[in-house]
């Protein structure tokens, strides 16, 4: 049995299991950081400029430009300020998408679950911040697992929280209803499963169980589509790893894969791989297995 890779973290991407090679990260020298005007220093400073300029990228960095402008000598050096924030952000985006789904894949999923505002139980900030509360309680108190964004609907504007979740055997809260609604966006009757707990306590809660491994794909698309709208954060329970912790055989190892990412060489893995933890097999990659393995961010 010739093991490749030991220790490796390995995580599914959506379509395939990818292996890191375990390594010590080396410390990267930073660059000596341009003299900035003191007004400008703050990152919060540009995120709320960022979020009040409306339009499509190239219309909003024709507008932060002539915002601070008048803090540089030039507006060559506050096109090049501008440009540094805008990739700063992308990056940082492209990070929260990577982390998103790199966790919804490793986690043993029950139900995509959206909680919607009512105005006749709470104003926006007290349904974020009451909702959050109860999902924090959930988490420790009944090992409730989730991930999940927030976004407002289309028609109406109003707040949703949409979440995949764990909820183990025994530890569900309330009964879960089916009821049947008008649905005034497809124009028909549509029938939910519905949360007495939360229906009673916060509005609406919509209860779709996890039935096969492409309902988390789609749950995941659903979320990361909102997550590209807004500048909303992802919410995740404690406890949630990024990657699992494998030895990898030889014969498991497909090919390389972005030898030019920051970590260096990964290898797309078998869609199959045997899964090896301090030299015990305990078995082909499945969701059972997974459970079992080491995890680590």
């Amino acid at each position: 049995m010739n093991m490749n890779l030991i220790k490796a973290k390995v995580y599914f991407d959506g379509s395939q299991w990818i292996a890191i090679p375990h390594t010590e990260k080396s410390f990267r020298r930073r660059g000596k950081a341009r003299e900035r005007p003191n007004e400008c220093e703050t990152v919060a400073e540009f995120e709320q400029a960022f979020k009040r300029a409306k339009g499509k990228r190239r219309k909003r960095k024709e507008t932060l430009i002539k915002e601070f402008a008048p803090l540089f000598k030039s507006e060559e050096q506050a096109s090049e300020f501008v440009e540094e924030q805008f990739n700063r952000l992308s990056r940082n985006r492209w990070e929260r998408y990577k982390r998103m789904i790199r966790r919804a894949y490793l986690q043993p999923w029950d139900y995509f679950v959206t909680f919607t505002f009512d105005s006749g139980k709470h104003d926006e900030e007290s349904f974020r911040k009451q909702l959050m509360n109860c999902l924090y309680h959930l988490s420790n108190r009944k090992g409730w697992r989730y991930i999940g964004v927030w976004e407002r609907g289309e028609l109406g504007k109003r707040l949703h929280f949409h979440a995949l979740m764990y909820i183990p055997p025994n530890a569900m809260v309330g009964e879960l209803e089916e009821h049947s609604d008008y649905s005034t966006k497809r124009h028909k009757w549509k029938k939910s499963v519905q949360n007495s707990f939360f229906n009673e306590r916060f509005g609406r809660s919509d209860f779709d169980a996890i039935v096969c491994s492409k309902s988390v794909s789609d749950s995941v698309n659903y979320m990361l589509k909102y997550l590209t709208k807004s500048d909303e954060k992802v919410v995740y329970s404690r406890g949630l790893k990024t990657y699992l912790v494998a030895d990898i055989l030889d014969e498991d190892i497909l090919c390389p894969y972005n030898p030019d990412d920051e970590y260096g060489n990964k290898y797309i893995l078998s869609p199959n791989f045997t899964c090896i933890t301090d030299g015990e097999i305990l078995g082909k990659v499945s969701p059972e297995i997974i459970v079992q393995m080491p995890k680590c961010n």
